[in-house]
């Protein structure tokens, strides 16, 4: 269903009772990303899924920041007469659900951070990746969505995923190319590492139990989070053998326990 919020529209589905859980995808994902983790779940829940600012059936609205979007997320969370929720959020999504969990605190118990980071620290680094992001958008814009997938999966970041089954991969080459070349755009623009704010001086006052989930292959991803861990007071921080950067798609049985443990 389509909810409103200001004057853009967003794609969310909630499905299911219980405690409230809200999914967050990573960039180029959708509300599909964390299905076959579900699917391995035992616990109930009330799942609340969202497509993130241009992507999916979200679509191109404008470009929107990340305090915006947060902001957009509490009005979607009052019209589904939701008061406090527990966050997964993935890569684009991890950065948001700590977005959100530091600038609505009262809202947010738990927060399950996979592959995901406070933003980047100094001026010159977030500058230089809203640089490098301008450049993606203009191969999006020249070269259209098949073709820049091609290079999104390339990225060394993504090496692990060529281990992956076919089908699996098939599927979620299907899942990147649903979107727009303006909504990945819009995307990249507005919610990239480079425009979020750095929260890595703000850690210190995140109130919510967090659970950081890194694939032990992923260096980068390891190194951000052995950091993150240090300034963050309620935190466990998981590392899953043999995965990458997309732990859920990659260890899809081991994500959903160590998931279903937290969410006890």
């Amino acid at each position: 269903m389509l909810i409103k919020a200001e004057e853009r529209n967003y794609w969310v589905e909630d499905t299911g009772s219980g405690p409230v859980w809200l999914l967050l995808h990573g960039f180029t994902g959708s509300t599909h990303t964390f299905d076959e983790c579900l699917s391995y779940m035992n616990k109930e829940c009330r799942f609340i899924k969202i497509e993130l600012p241009g992507h999916a059936r979200t679509g191109p609205i404008g470009t929107v920041s990340m305090e915006k979007f947060c902001l957009d997320l509490a009005v979607i969370l009052d019209e589904l007469c939701v008061e406090e929720i527990n966050i997964l959020g993935y890569s684009l999504g991890g950065r948001t659900a700590l977005s959100f969990a530091l600038l609505y605190p009262e809202r947010v118990n738990r927060l399950i951070l996979e592959s995901a980071s406070p933003g980047l620290p100094s001026e010159l680094e977030r500058r230089e990746r809203r640089a490098k992001d301008q450049r993606l958008a203009g191969l999006l814009y020249r070269e259209g969505i098949n073709s820049f997938v091609k290079y999104w999966e390339a990225l060394p970041l993504f090496e692990t995923l060529k281990k992956l089954p076919e089908k699996r991969r098939k599927t979620l080459r299907e899942e990147r190319t649903s979107h727009t070349v303006e909504g990945l755009a819009e995307s990249l623009e507005g919610m990239g590492t480079g425009s979020q704010p750095s929260w890595w001086e703000k850690l210190e006052e995140v109130r919510s139990d967090v659970l950081l989930v890194t694939g032990e292959e992923d260096e980068k991803f390891r190194s951000i989070n052995q950091q993150m861990e240090k300034r963050l007071s309620n935190v466990s921080w998981v590392e899953v053998a043999g995965a990458g950067h997309t732990v859920h798609l990659e260890k899809p049985r081991v994500f959903a326990k160590i998931v279903e443990k937290f969410m006890i």
